[in-house]
């Protein structure tokens, strides 16, 4: 079944779980959960991954490493609540986590929903790599990157406590100084995930981050040219 968009109800959902977060809430809205939530998900990820394979052809097709679980772990968190109240897609390569990889993603919340890629936890090594690809290239890293800014993606990230690159370039500065880096277009506007044209939309903004994810993830070019 193609995508035909999310419901006032999915966004209801996430609400009321932020309130009832029980095993008795989820028991009673478990296919509830099904259809307004998963279903389309499901349906948005199938409609998203042949055009993400083209971007990086390591992305891991399973599903259930695509589509986020409900279901959260509170093992090593402050926060108990059993259940999210939001969810995601997430377009990365096998054996990671969304957490420590750089990935695509997709996601919506009570208060909207939004796309982009990034990295959130800190990965010296990567980012290592990454800031040589700068220093090697900056013009076309910092064109990429105003190109992704024109399409309305902000760049997020923590920062290193001081300084490293002290005589670098002032425009490239701030990235070189970034402990991770993160694209990300969000929008408030709820009544546009209840169309089937946010398939489209959200397609449409990741493909644009295309070059700038290779530049950053070189290894999915390769990947691509062994394909």
């Amino acid at each position: 079944m193609a995508f035909q968009g999310f419901t006032q109800d999915t966004f209801l959902f996430f609400m009321e779980v932020t309130f009832h977060n029980s095993k008795l809430f989820m028991e009673q809205n478990r296919a509830r959960y099904n259809r307004e939530v998963y279903g389309p998900l499901k349906e948005l990820a199938l409609g998203l991954l042949p055009d993400m394979l083209t971007i990086d052809p390591n992305f891991n097709t399973r599903l259930t490493s695509i589509i986020s679980r409900i279901y959260r772990d509170t093992r090593f968190s402050k926060n108990k609540s059993l259940y999210r109240d939001h969810a995601w897609l997430s377009f990365k390569h096998p054996e990671t986590r969304i957490g420590d990889t750089f990935s695509m993603y997709a996601e919506i919340e009570p208060k909207g929903y939004g796309y982009g890629m990034g990295m959130y936890s800190p990965d010296p090594a990567f980012m290592k790599g990454l800031r040589e690809r700068m220093l090697a290239n900056p013009a076309r890293f910092l064109a990429l990157v105003a190109e992704a800014k024109k399409r309305g993606f902000t760049v997020e990230g923590e920062f290193l406590k001081r300084d490293r690159f002290p005589e670098a370039d002032a425009a490239l500065k701030p990235y070189l100084n970034m402990k991770n880096i993160s694209f990300c277009f969000f929008s408030t506007e709820v009544k546009r995930t209840f169309q089937p044209e946010l398939l489209a939309e959200v397609r449409e903004g990741l493909l644009s981050l295309k070059e700038l994810y290779r530049f950053i993830v070189p290894a999915a070019k390769q990947g691509n040219e062994e394909s």
